[in-house]
Formats: C-alpha cells, structure tokens, sequence
C-alpha cells in the first residue's frame, strides 16, 4: 500500500471532519429495517461476485452475471427501487440533489487531478487512444453500480444508523468485496489487493462523507481513480477497451432502469 494512498486518505478524513464537524464523530445505535435491507442489498454483489469466481472472466455466464446481475440488479434497480417505492423518497435519498454541489465538484476534480498525475507520467502510447476511451466508457458502468448502491443507499443508512465513521469503514469493507471474482484475479497477490482496495474504499467514502453529495465522487473523481488503477496495476485498457457491447447494455440499464422505476413512481402518486 502506498504512502500516497495513505496520505491522501487522511486528507480527505480531515476534510470530512473539517467540513462536518462535532457531527463527523458522532455515534449511534439507531438501526431500522432500511439499515438491514441497506446491508442485505450492499452483501448481494459479494455473493455474485463469488458465483463469477468459479466462471471463466470471457464466458457468456460471467457477463451475464456481471452486467445484468450486478450492474443492473444490484446496481440499477435495488438502489432506485428502495428508495423511491419502499421508502418513498426522491433521489436525494442516494445521495442525487443540488446541496454543496459547487464545493463537491471541485473537491472531486482536486482529488481527480491528484489520481491522474502518476497517470499522465506514465507511457500511455502503448495503448491505442480508441481503447483508453474505450475503458472510460466501460468503467463508468461500474461508476454509477457503486454511486448508487455503496454511496447512495448503503452508506447514507448506515451514517444514519450508527453514525459518518461506522458508516465510511462498512461501506468501504463491502465495497471491496464485490471485486472478489471480477478485479481481485487479475492481480497477483489478490489478499493484498483486497486490502488496497479496503482502503481505497475508505477514501472514497470519506470523501463522500464531506458533502454526501454524488459530484464528490462521480464523473470525476471515479475515473480519475479507475484508470489509476487499470493503467499502473493492471495495465488493463487495451483489454477491456476493445468490445463496447456489453458496456453500451451496461449504459443502456443505467439509464432505463431508474427512468422506469421514477416513472412507476410517479404514476403510483
């Protein structure tokens, strides 16, 4: 684990604390059926990605269960369908409103331009531009499966349960386990990037925790941050860069599902 990665968590620790205040170390006991079914749905990937473990990573079953059942499912629907039809709410519940949105976009493009610097040094001339743009729009599909799900219904509950510490270190540990069999084998020390990616997952969701406001994360921040990842440890772009098909159904899902479950919502009012 790097020394960067680890200052640059306590930076953004320091800035949710800065910017909450007394309330960032506040603790609770308040959980409520919406904190089980919050975990429940936060679980759910873990358990999937477990399943794509066992399938080859080119298989029809393992994009399958990647794009329709982790991406759309759990990602797409479980998100927006709970918080507009079983809780009622708006889409602020997922963290999707206009508060602090100013200071959000420009904490996620500080800490974005602070990903890209060890990118841009780096030789992206072996990877065809198509590919590195490719990767963008793949990636992104995961970007709004965990905004929505880890960001917007998981931590936002369990801060309101147990409080914005409990919440960033639980978001962060389930997060991490969704990669067990769709990022954690391709590396070659796979318990060791699982714990790079736990503390990834504080990070993102200490930043997430200084304005809870999804700007502070996505777009920028979360491809500044993923093609960190792909390009230095993986080296990934030309791979996953090349097939745009299942990425444009991954698009395709995160736009329909939530405009079809506001519309069932807005014809049930």
């Amino acid at each position: 684990m790097s020394t960067a990665l680890l200052i640059t968590i306590g930076v953004a620790f320091a800035l949710a604390a800065a910017l909450q205040g007394r309330a960032f170390f506040a603790l609770r006991w308040a959980p409520t059926r919406h904190t089980g079914a919050a975990l429940a749905a936060g679980l759910l990937p873990a358990l999937l990605s477990t399943v794509a473990l066992l399938l080859p990573q080119d298989s029809l079953s393992y994009r399958v269960v990647l794009w329709l059942g982790i991406f759309g499912l759990c990602g797409f629907a479980i998100p927006w369908a709970y918080v507009l039809l079983v809780e009622r709410g708006t889409p602020a519940g997922l963290g999707i409103h206009a508060r602090r949105w100013q200071l959000s976009l420009l904490l996620s493009l500080l800490f974005a331009a602070g990903s890209l610097v060890p990118v841009l040094r780096a030789d992206l001339s072996q990877y065809a531009p198509s590919h590195l743009l490719g990767a963008i729009v793949h990636l992104n599909v995961g970007g709004l499966f965990e905004l929505f799900l880890y960001y917007g219904l998981l931590h936002l509950r369990l801060r309101d349960a147990f409080g914005p510490l409990p919440a960033i270190v639980g978001s962060a540990a389930l997060y991490s386990l969704w990669h067990i069999g769709t990022e954690l084998p391709l590396h070659p020390d796979p318990a060791a990037a699982l714990g790079m990616l736990f503390a990834v997952g504080l990070l993102c969701h200490a930043l997430f925790a200084t304005t809870y406001n999804a700007l502070v994360i996505w777009p920028f921040f979360f491809t500044a941050g993923v093609m960190n990842d792909f390009i230095l440890n993986l080296g990934l772009p030309d791979v996953i860069g090349r097939d745009l098909a299942w990425p444009a159904l991954g698009w395709a899902l995160a736009l329909a599902v939530p405009a079809a479950i506001v519309a069932i919502r807005s014809r049930s009012t």
